[in-house]
């Protein structure tokens, strides 16, 4: 009785479990799954590329994306402005996808000519990024990641993140709303540069760039080189001893007149690509 009492229990269990998402991917509401059609491509767009591309992995959690479109259009989200700065630089279409929507093997095509992948404010869960360790580990496409998308790429290789030190009593937080009580290097801050590289032509041996974060990774993972520092960050920029991959605990992609340097550095990095 029991035995027949525990079957009706499992086969319950499965029959009213949650739907997962298409073929595995992350089941998504549905106002969720509207925000994103607003601002990312579709990921069909990547299997049916027949001209050159570069892609943006979109690593921002849903939530944060529906958030802003509350708010502000959907053209002014943060991927959108750097999609369209991307194909400026490099005369090439750039697709915008979300990672919630595709899986790594989905962006390792011969028509992606460089992979992007962004900051986030936020992370959606330790699965999902897990997903694109393998794509980030052995693809041959050139790569960048900036901040979270660091991060992301140190994780692939096995290194920790952790936050920066606490604040000390009495100093200011410049971003008390994100991660209170934690020091944070945000705004255009001067970072060293502790080993040259191409990346880094055409710019002095101390950069001005936009940082805004609160965590940092523990140790450079020894498939990597130190490329730049700061006094309360050690690991700002790591590259690969062998491969065109990237990453920038800064955030490159968001520059202007006055701060120029990180235009620069999209810009070597695009032309190491090919691009």
């Amino acid at each position: 009785m029991l035995t027949g009492m525990l079957a009706i229990h499992v086969t319950l269990a499965v029959l009213f479990a949650p739907a997962p998402g298409k073929a595995g991917l992350p089941k998504l509401d549905a106002p969720t799954e509207q925000a994103l059609a607003q601002v990312c491509d579709p990921p069909s767009a990547l299997a049916v590329a027949d001209v050159p591309v570069v892609c943006i992995l979109d690593i921002q959690h849903p939530e944060i994306i529906r958030q802003h479109l509350e708010k502000k259009p959907a053209a002014q989200y943060s991927g959108r402005l750097l999609r369209a700065k991307v194909e400026r630089l490099t005369g090439r279409k750039c697709l915008l996808v979300h990672f919630t929507q595709v899986r790594g093997q989905e962006l390792d095509r011969p028509q992606v000519k460089a992979i992007l992948i962004t900051g986030r404010s936020r992370s959606f869960s330790r699965a999902q990024d897990e997903r694109f360790y393998e794509l980030i580990r052995t693809t041959r496409i050139p790569m960048i990641g900036f901040c979270g998308g660091m991060q992301l790429i140190g994780r692939a290789f096995g290194a920790n993140v952790v936050p920066l030190r606490k604040l000390m009593p009495g100093e200011k937080d410049p971003n008390p709303r994100y991660h209170p009580g934690l020091f944070k290097e945000w705004g255009f801050l001067p970072v060293k540069i502790a080993q040259r590289d191409p990346f880094f032509d055409g710019l002095p041996d101390e950069i001005v760039v936009r940082e805004s974060h609160a965590f940092q990774m523990a140790r450079v993972p020894p498939e990597f080189v130190l490329l730049a520092s700061t006094a309360e960050c050690r690991v700002q920029a790591i590259k690969h001893k062998d491969r065109l991959l990237y990453g920038t605990q800064f955030h490159p992609e968001v520059h202007d007149d006055a701060h120029p340097h990180g235009g620069t550095l999209l810009r070597n990095f695009f032309r190491m690509a090919g691009l």
